[in-house]
């Protein structure tokens, strides 16, 4: 009887500790799927990624059923709040809104504690083209008339660049190696000291995001919009394609999570992104702040994330700024 009893009670035992690694794989995947999201904003609070985001996490909240909360963590060029998001655990519960420059541009510039593959790719939010502006009275009309100039004055003709490595930098770069052509690089500190130098005569061109070009058109004028397609909001904008130069270089950001989500996280993360993005309050937030809406799944945006790295190292080899 003695013997019968401990059979038992060590069957006892063994079904517990299976019903036990049962809870621990589903129920422990319920819960966490249940905890608190926090989407980190590389950028201080007002800016357009942050609005984009906040936009957005009324719609994830909703659809996840979870509070979502908008971190903001500023500093570096935005490689610190991306760096802590590819630091955060792999459950995710930890989120970021990471822009074109600190997933591109900027781990190619100097050391950094993550690369493109320190991520799991969520979706494409928002992404805005850029365009080459010159001044209302400028002498230039479209592209091949700069381009013709800066060949017979190399290095004449002066670029109001607002950082090394950004977005705007980098499309000048790519127009250099795709015209064979040379400019005077005038460093300057934002769109607003970009406008002030055109215009006082110290630079002859700078590339702004649309929405700024827009807000002050009654200066400036567009000789190329950078970009595949026409914008049907701006369809006097010509773009460089339509010109002869395959130039795309938008201003994008897009969820991103650290490396090691499950599929499944991944999936129910995208799903919650397109529903934000289609969602009434999100749409008419954008329109009012003038942010073109861009959404890419996750295998998509992966995908666009990688293409622009190597395009983006590419220009920078050859321009001599890549990181020992």
């Amino acid at each position: 009887m003695m013997k019968s009893a401990k059979g038992a009670t060590g069957r006892l035992v063994s079904a517990m500790a299976v019903a036990a690694a049962f809870v621990t794989l589903t129920g422990g995947a319920d819960a966490q799927s249940n905890r608190p999201v926090t989407i980190v904003v590389p950028f201080a609070a007002g800016g357009g990624t942050d609005i984009t985001t906040r936009a957005m996490q009324e719609g994830m909240s909703e659809s996840l059923g979870v509070s979502v909360a908008v971190k903001n963590t500023a500093g570096a060029g935005g490689t610190i709040g991306v760096g802590e998001v590819a630091r955060a655990k792999k459950d995710g519960t930890t989120l970021g809104m990471a822009p074109v420059g600190p997933l591109t541009t900027q781990p190619h510039l100097r050391k950094l504690p993550y690369d493109v593959d320190s991520f799991d790719y969520i979706c494409l939010a928002y992404s805005a083209p850029t365009v080459i502006a010159v001044r209302q009275d400028s002498p230039f009309n479209n592209l091949e008339e700069l381009v013709t100039y800066a060949k017979e004055n190399p290095e004449g003709v002066t670029f109001a660049v607002q950082a090394i490595g950004s977005i705007p930098h980098i499309a000048g770069l790519a127009l250099e190696d795709a015209a064979g052509i040379k400019m005077t690089y005038l460093p300057v500190d934002g769109d607003g000291p970009a406008l002030k130098a055109l215009l006082d005569g110290t630079a002859d061109v700078f590339i702004p995001h649309v929405s700024f070009y827009t807000s002050n058109a009654d200066q400036l004028k567009s000789l190329a919009l950078l970009s595949k397609d026409k914008l049907a909001e701006q369809p006097n904008l010509v773009t460089a394609a339509a010109q002869g130069y395959n130039l795309d270089f938008p201003i994008w950001g897009g969820l991103v999570a650290p490396k090691g989500l499950e599929d499944a996280d991944i999936a129910r993360l995208e799903t919650s992104c397109k529903a934000a993005i289609d969602s009434a309050p999100f749409q008419e937030r954008m329109e009012a702040v003038k942010q073109p809406i861009a959404y890419m799944n996750a295998a998509d945006f992966d995908a666009f994330v990688h293409e622009k790295y190597e395009t983006n190292r590419k220009l920078l080899e050859k321009a001599g700024l890549l990181a020992n």
